[in-house]
């Protein structure tokens, strides 16, 4: 045999192995895809059944094959086969691993028809979850509604001796449902108003053009000083200012107030719901804090 000849077997084998191993990584790809679209959803879903290693009589006559299908666990990527007909009673399919699968199965599974397959029954099968589910939720959201009535109740009662912040939060309120971005928008707007107006009861100058967080920072800091505050207090008022930034953050990223990148992904009103009662509860703990530090001075 010439060294020529040997050389060539090895570029071959080369290729071969590299275009095994691209084979791999595309399925791979293409698991992590699936994956990150159904995290956590406890979804699962197989492809269609393709041939494989059809078995001839002596004549030319298909007696047997092996029989294989892609599957995804819901955590990953596997192969599945079995052989038919079955040489035992026992009539189940074997699972294995990508990288413990025949190169020549991963090739027919990888093809776009079966990829297609397995997205599909995979979107059946979440839809099948969806139908479940949807009529439990809606028999639950009578008692999701009740609680929000409740909190939107007491946040109107304990702003309704200032009309102006009444009114503010009311307007933020209405548009939960019809406009998600709006809402966020305008509930930041709200926190804003508040927590100028106790600066201007603090005797404060100089915050006119301050960011929420800025503001927040700038109460909470004029407050710490009490005497009249607790350190159990003190505590409450770190994570009332957690809460302002939170706010505030999700204002930058979800609100009607800055331009889009590409990508974004609008509010949904169960957010913005989430953060108008965030803002009005904020608001009406430095409010409170700020109208006991006056009384005490």
């Amino acid at each position: 045999m010439s060294e020529e000849r040997i050389t060539a077997l090895a570029a071959q084998s080369a290729r071969v192995r590299n275009e095994s191993l691209l084979l791999l990584q595309g399925l791979k790809a293409f698991e992590k895809r699936v994956l990150e679209l159904v995290a956590g959803l406890n979804v699962g879903g197989n492809s269609t059944t393709v041939t494989f290693d059809e078995i001839l009589d002596f004549e030319g006559e298909p007696i047997g094959h092996t029989a294989c299908y892609l599957a995804f666990t819901s955590t990953k990527l596997m192969v599945g086969w079995k052989q038919v007909p079955r040489p035992s009673e026992d009539d189940y399919w074997s699972l294995s691993s990508l990288e413990m699968a025949e190169l020549e199965m991963l090739r027919l599974l990888s093809a776009p028809t079966i990829l297609d397959s397995l997205i599909e029954d995979i979107g059946n099968n979440l839809q099948g979850i969806f139908e479940k589910t949807a009529p439990v939720v809606e028999s639950l959201n009578q008692y999701l509604a009740i609680e929000k009535t409740e909190i939107d109740s007491d946040l109107d009662a304990l702003f309704s001796d200032n009309t102006k912040l009444l009114a503010s939060w009311l307007k933020a309120r209405k548009t939960v449902q019809t406009d998600p971005e709006l809402c966020i928008t305008l509930s930041c707007s709200h926190a804003e108003t508040v927590l100028k107006g106790c600066l201007k009861s603090l005797g404060e100058t100089g915050y006119h053009k301050d960011a929420l967080e800025r503001l927040a920072s700038k109460v909470l800091d004029k407050l710490k000083k009490s005497s009249v505050i607790d350190e159990a207090t003190s505590q409450m008022m770190k994570g009332v200012a957690t809460f302002f930034l939170g706010i505030a953050t999700i204002r930058n990223a979800k609100s009607a107030s800055h331009g889009k990148d590409e990508g974004y992904t609008p509010p949904s009103a169960d957010l913005a719901q989430t953060v108008n009662h965030l803002a009005g509860v904020a608001s009406v703990f430095v409010m409170k804090q700020t109208s006991m530090h006056l009384k005490n001075k």
